[in-house]
């Protein structure tokens, strides 16, 4: 799994430490139930590559992400998926958006105000290449290369 529990870049020096539940309303993740994600046991590692003034130009996570558990809030139906490993690359461009590639696999979630828009919930596996608005979280495009399991279909 990814090594970021959705797509903001990893903040440089934060561990991939575990996370409490994740709740989204229903309409937020998936269209039509709210649903949860956890993430333990991730063994990634982040680290951070500065110029010569200091600047950030490139974050690169790398190893075993997060085993997840995502579950349908409605139903109580769960899936839970093991790390498969990937790496993320994040670099910041001069405009404040964020470029960011993963290989392996990808937790993607979409929101309504993302482009393309949400709903929705993919694991991606392959590469994914995406832009970020600057406030690190609000997808401006999105291209995938490989395969998806659509998470909200499989919870339904």
């Amino acid at each position: 799994m990814p090594t970021a529990a959705s797509a903001v870049p990893p903040v440089p020096g934060d561990p991939l430490a575990d996370f409490e539940p994740i709740v989204f309303d229903a309409g937020v993740a998936c269209p039509d139930f709210a649903l949860s994600i956890e993430g333990s046991d991730a063994q990634g590692k982040v680290r951070t590559f500065l110029d010569r003034n200091g600047d950030t130009v490139r974050i690169l996570t790398t190893g075993k992400g997060y085993n997840l558990t995502i579950t349908n809030l409605t139903s109580g139906e769960e899936l839970v998926l093991p790390s498969t490993g990937s790496s993320q690359v994040v670099v910041p461009n001069p405009d404040g958006t964020y470029s960011s590639t993963i290989r392996g696999a990808a937790l993607i979630i979409l929101f309504p105000e993302d482009v393309p828009a949400g709903p929705s919930t993919h694991v991606y596996q392959g590469r994914t290449v995406f832009q970020l608005e600057a406030d690190g979280a609000t997808f401006i495009s999105l291209e995938t290369f490989g395969t998806s399991t659509d998470i909200c279909a499989a919870l339904r």
